[in-house]
């Protein structure tokens, strides 16, 4: 098992947003606030849609409190991939 990883988040942005400049989403970018990134609450929904699509991971609406940065959402994913993914 592989996990979640940043490249990983990167490419369900990509995916999510097609044609849309991702650029702000370096290494450096792991522990900016979302808001800060330029996402409001609708991307990252809808960034989350994708995740339980592709990954298998449900992404409540209570989690989002807790998932403001790059890297809390993939830490959060990571501890819940499934095995077999």
């Amino acid at each position: 098992m592989s996990g979640f990883t940043f490249t990983d988040f990167q490419k369900v942005v990509e995916h999510c947003f097609e044609g849309a400049d991702v650029t702000s989403l370096e290494d450096s970018a792991l522990n900016t606030e979302f808001g800060d990134l330029g996402y409001d609450s609708l991307v990252v929904y809808e960034i989350a849609m994708r995740v339980q699509d592709e990954y298998r991971v449900s992404v409540p609406d209570e989690a989002f409190d807790e998932l403001t940065t790059p890297a809390a959402f993939i830490a959060y994913v990571d501890a819940r991939i499934p095995a077999d993914r």
